[in-house]
């Protein structure tokens, strides 16, 4: 160990007698410093500029990218350091007086190996006087995020160095090592796009690529799998290094040297492989909260599933995203669902490609441009040569008729979700523009959720023209119940749903039953059916719309409520007077927190055509007031805001509403959504009365207006999560992170500038000039 030490320092004397480590350390000084203001100053003017701040640290180190800005550049600087190492000693000579020495290969490699990690470690330190100013820039700061990021950082210098170290020995031409270097870098960062379609190698390629590695760390958790790789690479190419030496030494017979490189390189991908297996992966989260880990809830559900849980994807050659289910690209889509074969590591993922066409207006479309004159067989030959994939991969997608109806998912991209015994849960891709392409952990969840579960069944009333949930018109409710290429749909985030008719009993399997506008009166028999599923305990949404009155009023007349003639109206500056842009009411944003989060962002739900909703108080019932329209302070403001109950005007195009106290018409705020809970038996009972159908629909929930932010949707999807005791949509709300303030202010920033961009450079400059000229004076 004395004889690594000595070798050490006199390999630190060299390379800091020198200009070239100097040089080396005050460009990334100055790199770094540049990195780190430009990125305070973006975080510093949001915050000055009055946007709301939240885990100020994880947004600065992780979604902003300091350690990732900053791996880009030391992948270039650190082969300038290396290319000496050992190639200085070959090119003058001086190799032969170490050979001579009673110093073995190992103490000469070890020795300069350990020089570079104390190089490293200068860096580090020079990375710490930016990352400890988070202590007086960010309330609470996350410093543990952070060392997991400075961690991560140095084992990839380390790697990067070792790596140097073995092409510094191939060669005496330092420029040389230098070029191998980088080479050697650039294929470890593409390695693992490499035989990814030969499933046993793919492993191995895919656990060699360094790409990613280090920001597993940057992120802020510390993996088994990462770190064995941040210990094996390095070793190995130490290996490397040291037969090397052996080889010219001892004149090594090349027969003797491939069996030593071979099976160092055997060794190491054989660890590697088994530090893959999901069940002996260690994981730990240094976020406060957690944030690389599944919630609570999440490992609730995982923890319930038994047995074995497979996972089968059906990728369309045709379809959306088909390039994401390719061979090349099967280890990449795995890793999506790393954190849950964290919890239940014997998850089996399996990928079956088919061929048909894409039943999908938009996808056809493209299918036809892309293919047009083909047989679909013809077709198939050009994807698979586009795709460099062998076509006997693909079968018709009818030929999985027996596992999956894959004309019901529209011949997309679907992964079906199966359990030992035999229940089936499906994942989708989605389409919509403004949410993930990709299902996150509310629907993964939901959907192993279904394993362990029955889901809530929702029952739309059929039979007197009311809204439908297949209906996907601008007055159905499609999008946001079973439009599955829609994440934030229902039937993505755990609820199944029948039809139902009133003509007979409704179905004891329904959670949850919909009524929404009828335009015929009900039977007897209708009401008698109804009322016995609200006996027992049924939850249920009830929603008229204007004109629907003395039809809905019997459904509600049992709760005391009632709908009022007429129908509300609204100064809105821009929309005509029947446009209703209800808020919550205190105990409504109560409720859970959609509406919580929906007051927050002064979110209004937006109610064309709406009726004013009265109740009279029951002993059995909890009223809670949920929406109300508009309110006004004094009958001078009418003009401008405010809202009454309209009971003469019909026409909002041609006529203008008037407030007419006299024929009876009421001003100010009105229930426009009203919320009743009772306890039957050991659960709650929950119910919402809406005076608009349409605030429901496919129009309303997509369309945006002008001069205030809509919450229809999330007030439908709240809805339901209280209908469901809160079960569904998955919550993975996390606890809030306390460092939502910067302290720091616009005007510390040139002092701060100063500091990172010219003092810290200045003085590593000043060091080595005072170093140069005492051993000039020497």
């Amino acid at each position: 160990m004395k004889m690594i030490l000595k070798i050490a320092r006199m390999e630190l004397q060299k390379m800091f007698y020198s200009p070239i480590a100097w040089l080396i350390l005050i460009i990334f000084a100055a790199i770094s410093g540049f990195n780190f203001m430009s990125m305070m100053k973006m975080i510093v003017t949001q915050s000055e500029s009055g946007n709301r701040m939240s885990n100020t640290t994880f947004l600065f180190f992780v979604n902003m990218g300091y350690f990732i800005r900053l791996s880009s550049k030391i992948y270039l600087l650190l082969p300038l350091l290396t290319m000496d190492l050992l190639s200085k000693e070959f090119g003058s000579g001086s190799i032969k007086l170490l050979y001579s020495s009673p110093i073995s290969n190992r103490q000469i490699v070890f020795g300069k190996f350990l020089s570079m990690m104390v190089v490293g470690f200068v860096m580090i330190l020079i990375l710490l006087t930016e990352c400890l100013y988070g202590f007086s820039a960010f309330k609470a700061y996350d410093f543990s995020l952070v060392a997991t990021g400075l961690l991560g950082f140095y084992l990839l210098i380390c790697t990067y160095a070792a790596i140097g170290l073995f092409m510094s020995s191939l060669t005496s031409y330092q420029i040389v090592a230098a070029v191998g270097t980088f080479a050697t870098f650039f294929f470890l960062q593409k390695v693992g796009e490499m035989w990814q379609g030969v499933e046993f190698i793919r492993d191995i390629t895919y656990w060699l690529s360094i790409g990613g590695r280090a920001k597993t760390f940057f992120d802020g958790l510390i993996c088994s799998e990462d770190l064995l790789y941040f210990i094996l690479v390095p070793a190995l190419f130490i290996s490397f290094t040291i037969f090397r030496l052996k080889g010219i030494r001892e004149k090594t017979p090349k027969s003797i040297s491939f069996i030593r490189y071979t099976g160092a390189f055997l060794i190491v991908a054989l660890i590697g492989y088994v530090s893959t297996i999901p069940s002996l992966m260690k994981y730990h989260d240094s976020t406060r909260t957690n944030l690389n880990t599944l919630t609570e809830k999440s490992q609730e559900v995982i923890s319930k599933l038994k047995g074995k849980v497979s996972i089968t994807t059906y990728v369309n050659i045709f379809g959306n995203n088909a390039g994401e289910g390719m061979p090349r690209s099967v280890k990449y889509d795995m890793d999506q669902y790393k954190e849950y074969r964290r919890f239940k590591p014997d998850i089996k993922m399996e990928y079956k490609y088919y061929y048909a066409l894409p039943l999908q207006e938009e996808f056809l479309k493209l299918y036809k441009e892309a293919y047009e004159g083909m047989t679909i067989k013809q077709a198939l030959k050009k994807a698979c040569r586009t795709y460099r994939v062998k076509e006997k991969r693909f079968k018709p997608g009818k030929e999985y008729l027996n596992e999956i109806d894959l004309e019901s998912e529209l011949n997309r991209f679907v992964r079906k979700i199966e359990t030992e015994d035999g229940k089936v849960s499906y994942l989708r891709t989605y389409g919509e523009s403004f949410i993930p392409m990709y299902p996150e952990e509310p629907q993964n969840t939901a959907a192993f959720k279904k394993l362990v579960m029955d889901l809530p069944l929702v029952g739309y009333v059929e039979g007197h023209e009311e809204r439908d949930v297949n209906d996907f018109g601008s007055q159905g409710y499609f999008r946001l119940n079973k439009q599955k290429t829609n994440s934030l749909a229902l039937i993505n985030n755990g609820f199944d749903f029948t039809a139902c008719e009133l003509s007979k009993p409704v179905d004891k399997n329904i959670d949850i039953l919909v009524l929404a506008e009828a335009k015929t009166m009900f039977s007897a028999e209708e009401m008698k059916n109804l009322n016995d599923y609200i006996d027992r305990g049924g939850n249920l949404i009830i929603a008229c719309d204007r004109k629907r009155q003395e039809i809905m009023n019997p459904l509600v007349e049992r709760f005391g409520v009632k709908f009022l003639p007429g129908q509300l109206v609204e100064h809105n500056k821009g929309y005509t007077m029947d446009m209703i842009t209800s808020v919550y009411t205190e105990k409504g944003k109560n409720i859970n927190y959609y509406f919580e989060r929906a007051v927050k962002q002064n979110r209004r739900i937006t109610m064309p055509g709406t009726v004013a909703i009265s109740y009279e108080d029951k002993d059995e019932f909890q009223y809670m007031p949920v929406l109300v329209s508009d309110t006004v302070k004094n009958i001078a403001e009418l003009d401008s805001i405010g809202s009454w109950n309209e009971l003469q005007t019909t026409d909002f195009i041609d006529d203008v509403a008037k407030y007419d106290p006299k024929q009876g018409e009421t001003l100010g705020a009105h229930i426009t959504a009203l919320g009743l809970i009772r306890k039957v038996g050991e659960k709650d009972q929950k119910i919402m009365i809406l005076g608009d159908a349409d605030c429901l629909s496919n129009d309303e929930i997509g369309r945006k207006r002008k001069g205030f932010l809509s919450g229809n949707s999330s007030f439908f999807v709240g809805i339901h999560f209280w209908m469901s005791d809160n079960e569904f949509p998955i919550d993975i709300r996390r606890p809030r992170p306390p460092d939502d303030k910067i302290y720091t202010k616009i005007s510390a920033l040139p002092f701060l500038n100063t500091l990172y961009k010219i003092i810290i450079p200045a003085l590593l400059t000043l060091a080595f000039l005072l170093i140069w000229l005492r051993r000039k004076g020497r």
